[in-house]
């Protein structure tokens, strides 16, 4: 059954294997979007040694093996592959005498990955593309999740004081910095929320009046009606805007 399986592309069993991508130094244009396709060096356990003289731009070059959630360009849906120098991945030759290799996944790093030195050694994974950030050191992706970045002790970044408030800018759209209040920011005047192009008097006429059925019904007041204040010019009130 194993073999009818395989047989029709692999012509019999395939040909897994596990590797650790080389250093980004060594293959910066396959690495940094100077070639086509997700493609990476890798130094493959087993087909490679510590006392070979093979260097690490010529070990073997391995295409990645998008997900189906990663998208393949199609439709303009992509997701960027995360793979960094010295993850070890796991893939499979997909011609024979271990040619075209595919990464088929990546093993995670945890907080006991060690490096055992020579050129399998795990180092770390940022490079000067891949610059430390709020999570700094933190190299692991397990159940036990990344600490949450804090503020530093003794940090010099800063003056302790916010920023002056821009008075000028403030009276220029007639607010004030004094007082901080929910909806004080109004629209400027002309706005509208509605849109009455393409509707004559008689459509304009007809919603008009079913607003105000409604809010007669309701014991309400036609001046808190946006739409009888934008579209009706019968309504006198100081808030009216007359579109017509």
């Amino acid at each position: 059954m194993k073999e009818e399986m395989f047989d029709g592309f692999f012509g019999g069993s395939p040909e897994f294997w596990i590797g650790k991508v080389v250093k980004i130094e060594s293959q910066r244009q396959t690495a940094q979007g100077f070639s086509w396709g997700w493609r990476y060096k890798v130094r493959i356990f087993g087909t490679y040694s510590n006392s070979d003289t093979i260097q690490d731009k010529d070990c073997h070059t391995a295409m990645v093996m998008l997900g189906v959630s990663d998208g393949s360009g199609g439709g303009g849906r992509t997701r960027a592959v995360r793979i960094t120098q010295h993850d070890i991945v796991f893939g499979l030759f997909m011609a024979p005498d271990q040619n075209f290799p595919v990464i088929m996944g990546v093993l995670g790093r945890t907080k006991r990955t060690i490096n055992i030195g020579g050129k399998f050694g795990i180092l770390s994974g940022f490079t000067k593309f891949l610059q430390r950030g709020l999570t700094e050191n933190q190299e692991f992706n397990e159940c036990d999740s990344m600490s949450i970045p804090k503020v530093k002790d003794n940090n010099t970044n800063g003056t302790g004081s916010g920023r002056e408030v821009n008075q000028n800018q403030l009276d220029q759209i007639g607010q004030s910095g004094d007082d901080s209040q929910v909806n004080a920011i109004k629209n400027p005047p002309g706005s509208t929320e509605y849109d009455t192009s393409g509707l004559d008097n008689t459509d304009i006429s007809n919603a008009v009046q079913e607003e105000k059925d409604f809010i007669n019904a309701n014991g309400g007041n036609f001046e808190d009606s946006t739409i009888i204040n934008e579209t009706d010019t019968t309504n006198n009130t100081d808030d009216a805007l007359e579109i017509f």
